[in-house]
Order: C-alpha cells, then structure tokens, then sequence
C-alpha cells in the first residue's frame, strides 16, 4: 500500500508541476504587455483546429482582430509562443534587413534516425547556409531551360491523357481535376528531380501516386509536432520521426538505385539529381553524403509536386467560374505560341504576361502555406517600440491574412489578375504578395515552379474550355487535415475540347 500511495504522489506531482509550468508559459504575453487572445491549457490559441477551422481561418481571424493595435501580437501555438507580425515594415526588416537574426525556420528534423528529413526547408543556421549555397546554382535560368523539354513532353502528355478521359467522364460531375494536376506534376518533378519515368498520368495506381498521397498528411497529431519543435533534442535522442516510414524507405531506395545506376553506366542526365550527384565528388569541398543527397532530392520533389499542383488546381477552378478571365488568357496564350512555331518554349512562357497576372492571383488567393516560419536567433528590438522578441521565439509571417487584406486588396475574395499590373504592384507595399516568400529564405525553386505551371496552364487552356458542374464547390472549402491546402471534395470541372 506504501509503494501504492508513493507512486500516486509521484504521478500527481508530475501532473501538477507540468500543470505549473504551463500556467506560466500561458501567462508570457500578458506579462509583458503584449496584446494576445487567452490560451487554452495544451492548445494554446490552436482549439478550434482540425474540429471547426483551418489554420487559414483562425491567422486570418486573429490577424484582422488585432491589425491596427500594434506591429505585432501574440499567438500561442500550442505550447510554444509566438509573435504574428501585423506590420509590412516590420515583415521586411525581419524578411531583409535584419534576416541574419531570422534565417531559422525552427522546424524539426532527425538527420540520424530520418535523414530525409534534413533537407533544405528543415536546416537552420550553418548548415542551412552552407546547402542553399551549394543549391543556388541548380536553379539558374540556363539549367531550367535545360529541364524545360521534360515539362513540355509531360505538358502534352497531360493533354493527351486528358482527350482519353473525356470520352469516358460524365460530365454532369465533370473531370477530378486536381487528382490529374497532382499526377502531371508528379511526372514533371521526378523526371527533372529524379530523371525517372513515373508514369502517373497513364498509371494513376502506380507507386508514385501511391506514395505521394502519403507524403502531406501529418505523421503526428499537431500538439505533438509542436511538443516535438519545442523541444527538438529531447525528442531526437528519443528517436522520433517526422516522415512516414514507407515515404522515407522509398526516396533512399530510389534516389541510392538511380545513383547506383549512373555511376555503373556513365549516364548523365540534365536533372537536379545529376547536379546533387556532382557535389558527391570527394574532389568536392564539403562533398555531400547519399542521405543528404536523397533530403535535398525529396525536398524538391515535395516542394515541386504538391505546391504546383495546388496552384493549377485551384487556378482552373476560379477560370472556370470567370470565364471572361479564362478566354483572355486562352487568346494571349494563342497569340504568343502562334509567333514561336506554335511551341510553349522558355521564352513563349515569359511573354505569357497575362497568364503570369492569372497565376499570381491564384497564389495570392490559395496561398500553399498560411504562413512562414522564422525563429529569433538572438534578442530583437523592434524598432520603434519597447518591446524586445526574445531569443528562440517564432514569428510568424500571416501571408495568407495578408493576401486577404482589404485595405491592400479591396474585395479580397474576388479573383482578379489585375490586382498584378506592372503599376498595381509597384504601388503596394513589396511585402504585400510573400506567395514564394521573400529574403534569404525565399523559395529557391520559385523560377522552376512558375515554368511548371505556366507551361500546363498553356497547353491545357489552349485545348480545352473548363466551366464548373453539379459537383463543382461553389464556394470552396479545405481539407482541414493537410500540410498544404488542398479542396475538401476536389475540384471537378466540365472540361470541353477545343
């Protein structure tokens, strides 16, 4: 009975000092003064989450709540604190000016146990810096040119696949189209990331697919990845992962077999992993190991496929409900590929100014992420304030809310590319659009991704008429439950040949 009574003191010590400690970590912002929403034990200002909003929703929500009161404010993610910033200026000092005490994102990984895990979004300081310059010069103009011939055969691959389907697609319903984006930009990212032939758009079981239905879904609840971020050593020691098993084995297996197979037969190919695979050379300063070869490879294939697809997706489905919007992009697409010999090549694409108007709003509108990430490497004195943002906070950058913002873009739920004139962007604030981010951790594929999404927009727009269905969501919902934003019940379009 003595050991008995022990141990219920001991557990209910443990519940009580953990209690005590989240009480007065609830209690950081209010203080110091800071202006924030009261937290909830656990789920911090994160409740509502997963049951009745998406993270979208409750930034938006708080950023329009408290925009005007001050540069920023704070938010509670979970159990970690953090500053959502209210202000442009500010948003660019950290993203610019001041971006060496903000170059970290603070996310976890486990190189030792998940190496695919530490890739290029994931590293922080050093290491980051030291991969991002050895990166930087995959994402030149002249090598995306080099990858451009894979995407336009894929493009009209996609077209072609997309004929098939029509004979045999009720149109009451319409085509699953962003199940057909995400299998096009799966084929576009392994053949320039991997130099491989997935073959999704003919296959949609093949094992591709299979595994990139896997690949943006948590592998832990959020309170957890939150408990996991905050505490990153602890968690690494105890061998935590943040990639799904299966996801993981299968970028080592592929990535080690594809290198395995030029070493062996001399094989050059003008891909990403042709360009890692040259800084494996022991010749090479800091020469990369296959595990940091198979992170930076994963990394572009999920930052290529997922985030692309998203946008082509949901950019159809707003052409569909504006079809004014649709036939001027469709006659500028016309007009320019008719003065290249009738191909969508790199400089077509350029001049596809309108359609690039198209794609922006698209961005501005389902912006991928609804919000970026950075973490306070010392302590911060924002300027003209008292306040410091201590050392290890987060800041988050409310790009989605941002986007949504009246005062930048009056009547914010309606789709117009003209918001992206020439003149329209040099009036607004350069931190008014952060679709590819901004600074020293902005996208470093963002040129690549726009290609890949201009070039099928073209080609698709030039072939078909898309127009919305019974099945189409008028207005749009979100899965709730995705890394990236994605559609409740898909996007289904009537899609008629040209």
């Amino acid at each position: 009975m003595e050991l008995i009574r022990i141990l219920a003191y001991f557990i209910f010590g443990s519940f009580l000092l953990i209690y005590l400690a989240l009480k007065r970590n609830n209690s950081y912002f209010s203080k110091r003064g800071i202006l924030h929403d009261k937290p909830e034990l656990f789920y911090g200002n994160l409740k509502e989450f997963t049951r009745s909003k998406t993270l979208y929703q409750i930034i938006r929500e708080y950023y329009m709540k408290y925009k005007g009161t001050g540069r920023f404010v704070g938010f509670y993610l979970y159990m970690r604190k953090a500053m959502v910033l209210l202000d442009l200026d500010l948003i660019q000092d950290i993203c610019v000016k001041d971006f060496e005490n903000f170059t970290d994102h603070g996310y976890y990984y486990n190189e030792k146990d998940d190496p695919i895990s530490a890739h290029l979004v994931h590293l922080d300081g050093v290491r980051w810096k030291t991969m991002r310059a050895k990166l930087t010069p995959a994402f030149t103009t002249r090598k995306i040119k080099f990858m451009l011939t894979s995407v336009v055969d894929i493009a009209n691959q996609l077209v072609s696949v997309l004929e098939e389907t029509l004979s045999s697609t009720n149109m009451d319903d319409g085509v699953h189209c962003d199940d057909l984006m995400v299998r096009y930009t799966t084929d576009v990212t392994g053949s320039v990331a991997f130099g491989l032939k997935c073959n999704s758009l003919n296959d949609p079981n093949c094992e591709f697919v299979a595994i990139t239905k896997k690949i943006c879904y948590y592998r832990y609840s959020m309170p957890m990845v939150a408990l996991m971020t905050l505490f990153p050593n602890l968690f690494r020691k105890l061998g935590f992962k943040i990639i799904i098993e299966e996801v993981s084995q299968f970028f080592l297996r592929v990535v080690r077999e594809t290198v395995e197979f030029r070493d062996r037969t001399g094989e050059q190919r003008k891909d990403f992993l042709n360009i890692l695979k040259e800084l494996r050379k022991p010749n090479t300063v800091d020469n990369l190991t296959m595990d940091e070869i198979t992170a930076q490879a994963f990394a572009f294939f999920l930052a290529g496929y997922e985030t692309s697809a998203s946008v082509l997706s949901f950019c159809l489905y707003e052409l569909a409900l504006n079809q004014d919007i649709q036939d001027k992009a469709r006659r500028e697409i016309n007009e320019i590929i008719a003065q290249h010999d009738g191909k969508p090549t790199y400089e077509a694409v350029k001049e596809m100014k309108y359609l690039l108007q198209v794609m922006y709003e698209t961005i501005r509108m389902y912006s991928v992420v609804p919000g970026l990430v950075r973490k306070t490497a010392e302590d911060y004195i924002v300027s003209n304030t008292n306040y410091v943002i201590e050392k290890g906070t987060t800041v988050i950058i409310p790009l989605d809310a941002i986007h949504y913002d009246p005062d930048i873009y009056p009547n914010p739920e309606q789709f117009d590319p003209e918001r992206f004139t020439k003149t329209e962007v040099e009036n607004r604030h350069p931190m008014a659009w952060l679709g590819f981010g901004r600074g020293g951790r902005a996208c470093i594929g963002y040129r690549f991704a726009e290609v890949q999404v201009l070039i099928g927009l073209s080609l698709l727009l030039k072939n078909f008429r898309f127009s919305p269905t019974q099945k189409t969501q008028i207005p749009m919902k979100f899965n709730m439950y995705k890394l990236f934003r994605g559609p409740e019940k898909g996007v289904y379009l009537k899609v008629e040949k040209l």
